[in-house]
């Protein structure tokens, strides 16, 4: 399948910004907006408009890439619509985007730059972003440039940030991602269910109901606790950090009525909950029988 790049390959590659840059006189800020595209952001000058296409994995996005640079600086954005998109979790939908930067920004441009800029380069997953859209953080380094990406994901749609500069440039980056914005409403999340109730006092005769930790005779007791495994896509976005889960430990030695309280991308959210589902314990007591209570479960995650 031929790639299109989302990203440096289509504006010349990171690796001639700064010739690019070094072509274009300083101005003022200014905002681009485009009703159709449901968005506006400033840049520093008028930006540069080009049409991009782009596949990689089961994405077939379409629409504008916006060039804009100044002094060792570089800001962009791709406003695009994926013609696969379906109705899939989001998280896996962030997944299937951040392989996009990683397949069409990293890979194919770093084997155009000069030989003596041709370091491996590095993408790392920074953090998870959930204002305006659903989306993400990530940080690169390509040649002597380093970088910010920054997308959101808005059913179909794919908003893409990048701000980058060389040594000496300037440090603007958050002007140019705080003005960022779209014309969408996100659907209001569904109501919360009823699972943190689950555990407040109730009728003390009621051995069925969940217990909180002072109402037992006994705490759950794990005796053995499998750990999740770290896996490869979490290692090529280098996540590092802590996965907490609220499990209830039922009265017959299950694990279930998994929560989540903290994520990380990549699938550690998921192998952390295959984890606690392995785990091995006696179940809390009161009054001499076995009940169910919850507990909050923590899997750190660290690149070695």
């Amino acid at each position: 399948m031929k790639y299109l790049t989302i990203a440096l390959v289509t504006m010349s590659v990171l690796g001639s910004w700064p010739d690019a840059i070094h072509a274009q006189n300083a101005k003022p800020w200014v905002e681009v907006s485009r009703s159709e595209e449901l968005f506006r952001v400033s840049m520093p000058n008028q930006p540069v408009e080009a049409p991009q296409r782009t596949r990689v994995g089961d994405i077939d996005a379409y629409g504008t890439r916006y060039e804009a640079f100044v002094d060792r600086a570089g800001y962009s954005l791709w406003a695009l619509v994926d013609a696969n998109r379906s109705r899939r979790d989001v998280d896996e939908y962030l997944y299937a985007c951040a392989d996009l930067i990683w397949d069409g920004l990293l890979n194919t441009t770093s084997g155009q730059l000069p030989d003596d800029q041709r370091a491996k380069p590095t993408i790392a997953y920074v953090r998870e972003l959930s204002l305006p859209l659903p989306g993400r953080e990530y940080s690169v380094v390509l040649g002597n440039m380093t970088g910010t990406v920054r997308f959101f994901v808005a059913d179909a749609r794919i908003y893409i940030l990048l701000a980058a500069d060389a040594p000496g440039g300037p440090w603007e980056r958050e002007k140019f991602f705080e003005s960022f914005a779209v014309f969408i409403i996100p659907p209001a999340p569904p109501p919360q269910g009823g699972s943190a109730d689950k555990g407040a006092p109730g009728d003390a005769g009621d051995y069925n109901r969940v217990f909180s930790g002072r109402e037992v005779t006994q705490k759950a007791r794990v005796l053995s606790k499998p750990e999740p495994v770290y896996t490869e896509s979490a290692r090529k976005y280098q996540i590092t950090g802590t996965v907490v889960l609220r499990a209830l430990f039922s009265a017959d030695g299950k694990v279930t009525d998994i929560n989540v309280i903290k994520k990380l991308p990549h699938g550690l959210t998921g192998a952390s909950i295959t984890a606690a589902r392995g785990i091995s314990f006696t179940p809390a007591v009161k009054d001499g029988r076995p009940v169910p209570m919850y507990m909050e479960l923590q899997y750190n995650f660290n690149l070695y």
